[in-house]
């Protein structure tokens, strides 16, 4: 259950109208009934009857209303009570690399523009926040692949490459020390015998690894992999202490690397750039406020 889903429902009991709710939430009037049909769906019990001519609340309708009140008025509290004002909300899907590394710089930026807007942000895989655009969760999401879905806009804003991460030992320092170039096939496939660690399926990662392997006709299988994980800073701890290597993105690793805590490796000008983008709904109207901070994220980037 998601507060987006209790705020549609009231709105819809209170205006006693799907379209004046969908105009007031700036919402479509399909995401109005899809955030209805999953309330109902997860409580079992049918909320309100829609006819042509009208809708009525059932009294389990009636029950929930009572209740979204109170916890709408409760989020609200907590939210004044921590930020001494009533601000505006954007609800922010994000992936692992853009929620540590990009999301925090962003978030401070931004805030010094629009002070009276609030953030919640939920971080999962490319995916996952992919998925909570979808199901109508967030406003937009933060995300290190596309997918081919025609409900959703994705608008590149900053982009990223691939480096391998190496333990700090003789063996690296030495093969560091000699600059071997991995754009050379033959130094890559040596690189990839050592003992390999790989982020899980659903990760941006995960997918321009897969490409960059198929693309120098190397499969998976053929790596010496000794872990999966799908924790980034496990990986990059189990790096610094002699596990294995692993194929990350150059954000990730630029802390470790400047405290000399790991080696990288560029993978050269046969691995392709990372893109990371915005996504939204097309089916969403955007609010004032979340079109400001889409724009503020589409120029930062540029100029740092």
């Amino acid at each position: 259950m998601e507060f987006k889903q209790l705020e549609a429902f009231v709105a819809v009991v209170e205006y006693n109208s799907f379209s004046e709710a969908a105009r007031h939430l700036y919402l479509t009037q399909p995401t109005i009934s899809a955030h209805i049909r999953s309330l109902e769906t997860e409580l079992n019990s049918r909320l309100i009857i829609r006819t042509t001519k009208k809708i009525t609340v059932t009294t389990r309708g009636y029950q929930l209303y009572d209740c979204a009140i109170q916890m709408l008025n409760m989020r609200n509290h907590l939210v004044e009570e921590f930020t001494g004002t009533r601000k505006k909300i954007i609800d922010i899907g994000v992936s692992t690399i853009p929620s540590s590394y990009l999301l925090p710089e962003l978030l401070c930026a931004f805030g010094k523009e629009a002070e009276d807007v609030f953030f919640h942000s939920w971080q999962s895989d490319s995916m996952g926040a992919i998925q909570k655009v979808l199901d109508g969760s967030v406003d937009l999401s933060l995300v290190g692949q596309e997918i081919d879905e025609e409900s959703c806009c994705f608008i590149p804003f900053c982009q990223d490459s691939l480096v391998i991460a190496t333990p700090v030992n003789d063996h690296f320092l030495a093969r560091k020390n000699n600059e071997i170039s991995l754009d050379n096939q033959t130094f890559l496939e040596e690189f990839l015998k050592e003992p390999f660690i790989l982020r899980e399926n659903g990760s941006g990662t995960r997918k321009e690894i897969d490409v960059f392997l198929e693309d120098h006709g190397i499969s998976s299988s053929q790596l010496n992999v000794v872990a999966r994980m799908n924790d980034l800073e496990s990986i990059k701890k189990s790096i610094v202490n002699g596990l294995g290597i692993s194929i990350l993105s150059a954000r990730s690793v630029t802390d470790l690397q400047k405290t000399r805590q790991i080696l990288v490796f560029p993978l050269g000008e046969s691995a392709r750039k990372r893109t990371f983008s915005i996504v939204y709904s097309k089916n969403r109207i955007l609010k004032p406020h979340v079109k400001q901070f889409i724009k503020f994220v589409q120029e930062f980037y540029k100029i740092h």
